[in-house]
């Protein structure tokens, strides 16, 4: 047996020494570690310059986005401030506005704007000097020029159209307010056109673009390299950062597929957008460059690399021949461990094989011989497959791929299973398998197997002897529920037949009392009042009667019954019932339903008792031979510890019983949204259906 163990390291120890061909791969690799740091610092530091290129070339194009937008605020606020010093020389109401056109259209020269309009909040339009070129002096002017009027405040005029014309226009505008309290807007209407000067060629680098967009996506203006249709939206990339954030940087492909960087800034009181644009090999033109600047230098360093790799040779060769010596003493150290580990794997008391990585048997212990029956010529230097049955040999072969691959297993690591006997004879067990480093770098591997046989079978007769008890439990919980039905329903009956005639009999006993008094008016009416209340008490004891004799208790009532006891409840307990069905309970069998109605009776009595509900709902749902009830209440909840078996309420241990009858299960919990929730599901036996 210690020849087993000891074969493949012989075999191991008797291979040629490390020659000139190792000796250059190890230098290869030393080599490559000793570059790996400037590699390493090569590519921090072109991810530095190319990151600090990036953003210098970033915040440059940013900085001419912000730029155009505030020459365009500049424009705007110029617009306004000379429409405010024209708004002071407005005449009053009735008063000749002559005067005050002509000056509007010396403005509008000035300001180089197509016209000045003024308009009431309504959208009437007063005045619009000078007419617009091609168009008639409009009455209603566009309802977006009467927003400033209707919100009294300075704003633009996104891209919209004016009466006559085809080409849409923009609008800037002040309130004025006259003496009598009205509001009027004073707007200067100009064509797209004349905001190209914003944009000029001039204001840009060469292949560079900008653009105004307004707060409804369309282009004021775009250029100089490929101007925009007057009013055309802009792209759904663009789209979508606007609607997200008010400035930003990203890259987007052109008409012609090529890649541009693109920044965009919103103005906060015009909401109208600049936008500035920049080919992308112009934004990565200088990291190429940072990177030929560092790649000299670089160059250097690995040539030196590769002179200092000869000079390391020279010590490599003489740690090689110490690695020797060192490795026939690790040798020497390795023989003594495995005489170790062979007097330990014969003291063993439990069966113990050890197998190699390819699950070949190097060793077994006396206990192992004598659980299988096998001599050490049957079985060393052979699988260890015929030792176990097919699924237990799949088991064992997981447990050494776990083991091997080093991942995590159980707090004991112990597989059941079953075995074989040399014979052919299949018994339980119980086997784990464990690691066994070698000092030579071979991986053996202990597999350790125990017999069960007797303590399955004490289990197995235990869980017998279990089930047994229960039935018999659930045998006497139903013939005692039926009894007690029994009971209940002979209670019931006599209630309603001898009680209820009873109070009959002294209604018709006060009727004839009355006819034969002398005030037959007064006295009339008293008697025809005892009969009413006799009649409330044979109505309020019929309503006892199905308390005590459930309506559900026959055949394919279940439903009926459930809806006829909500109604009951509701007028007697001054609270809202309802009951919500789905699926067919025309064939639910009636000690089911008698089951299910009781459940039903303590649910509702619970919740409004004990949990001071005021609403309850119940549902009933089949699906097949599934059945399910749900009671919620919007009480204060329920106690949980009441559904301990310690504890001495009967309702919900009556509850309990009945769905074991069902050989259902039941289910009491607390809502999230408060009250409390019974669940009862239980199933109709498809022979039964």
């Amino acid at each position: 047996m210690m020849q087993a163990l000891s074969a493949p390291s012989a075999e191991a120890a008797a291979g040629p020494p490390p020659g000139p061909p190792r000796l250059r791969w190890l230098l290869l690799w030393m080599l490559l570690a000793l570059q790996l740091p400037a590699l390493l610092l090569f590519g921090v530091a072109a991810w530095l310059a190319i990151d600090r290129e990036q953003v210098e070339t970033g915040q440059h194009l940013m900085t001419r986005t912000v730029a155009l937008s505030h020459r365009v605020n500049a424009h705007v606020v110029h617009v306004q401030g000379a429409l405010q010093r024209l708004a002071q020389q407005l005449p009053a109401e009735g008063q000749d506005l002559r005067d005050f056109q002509r000056a509007a259209t010396a403005l509008a020269s000035d300001l180089e704007v197509d016209a000045i309009v003024l308009v009431r909040a309504n959208g009437q339009a007063l005045l619009s000097s000078p007419p617009l070129a091609g168009a008639e002096p409009p009455r209603t002017a566009p309802p977006a020029f009467a927003e400033v009027a209707r919100m009294a405040r300075t704003g633009v005029v996104d891209v919209t159209s004016w009466p006559g014309r085809d080409t849409p226009v923009v609008g800037i505008g002040v309130p004025v307010i006259r003496a009598n309290g009205e509001v009027l807007a004073l707007q200067a209407v100009i064509e797209l056109s004349r905001l190209y000067p914003l944009i000029e060629a001039p204001l840009l680098p060469a292949r560079w673009q900008a653009a105004i967009v307004d707060n409804s996506g369309r282009y004021l203006v775009r250029g100089p390299a490929e101007p925009a249709p007057a009013g055309e939206r802009i792209g759904l990339a663009l789209q979508d950062r606007l609607a997200r954030e008010g400035y930003g940087s990203f890259r987007i492909d052109d008409a012609d597929g090529a890649p541009r960087a693109v920044s965009y800034w919103t103005s906060p009181a015009t909401h109208w957008t600049a936008v500035v644009s920049m080919p992308a090999e112009t934004f990565n033109a200088p990291t190429r460059q940072s990177l030929l600047l560092l790649g000299v230098p670089m160059g250097l360093v690995i040539a030196a690399g590769l002179a200092g790799a000869w000079l390391v040779r020279r010590r490599l060769t003489a740690a090689l021949n110490g690695m020797r010596t060192a490795t026939e003493a690790a040798e020497t150290g390795r023989l003594r461990g495995e005489q170790r580990l062979e007097g330990m794997l014969q003291a063993a008391p439990i069966a113990t094989l050890l197998i190699d990585e390819t699950n070949r048997v190097r060793a077994f212990n006396p206990a192992a011989r004598a659980l299988f029956g096998h001599t050490p010529e049957q079985i060393l230097g052979r699988g260890l497959e015929p030792l176990f049955t097919p699924l237990s040999w799949r088991d064992c072969q997981g447990e050494i791929a776990k083991v091997l691959s080093g991942t995590v297993r159980g707090p004991d690591g112990v597989v059941s299973g079953h075995c074989v006997r040399l014979g052919g004879d299949v018994f339980a067990a119980e086997f784990s398998v464990a690691l066994i480093p070698r000092a030579d770098g071979e991986r053996l591997l202990s597999v350790t197997v125990r017999d069960v046989t007797e303590r399955e079978q004490f289990q197995a007769s235990l869980l017998a002897a279990h089930q047994e008890v229960q039935e018999v439990s659930q045998r006497f919980e139903r013939m005692l529920l039926r009894e007690m039905d029994a009971r209940q329903d002979q209670i019931g009956r006599e209630l309603h037949d001898a009680v209820g005639s009873a109070v009959a009999g002294v209604s018709l006993l006060l009727e004839a009392a009355a006819a034969r008094r002398n005030d037959p008016a007064l006295v009339g009416a008293l008697l025809e009042k005892s009969r009413e209340q006799v009649q409330l008490v044979a109505e309020r004891l019929r309503q006892l009667s199905r308390g005590i004799v459930p309506a559900g208790s026959e055949a394919g009532a279940l439903q009926q019954a459930l809806e006829q006891y909500l109604l009951d409840a509701a007028a007697l307990m001054g609270i809202e019932c309802t009951l919500r069905a789905r699926g067919d309970f025309s064939d639910v069998r009636a000690e089911s339903a008698g089951h299910v109605y009781r459940v039903v009776q303590e649910a509702v009595t619970n919740a409004v008792r004990h949990g001071q509900a005021r609403r309850i709902t119940v549902h009933l749902a089949r699906a097949g031979a599934l059945c399910g009830l749900t009671v919620r209440d919007d009480g204060k909840g329920c106690d949980l510890s009441l559904v301990h078996p310690s504890h001495p309420g009967m309702g919900l241990k009556s509850m309990q019983a009945r769905a074991r009858a069902l050989q259902g299960r039941l289910a009491l919990r607390n809502r999230r949204s408060g009250g409390c929730e019974v669940v009862l599901r239980w199933s109709e036996p498809p022979d039964e259906l």
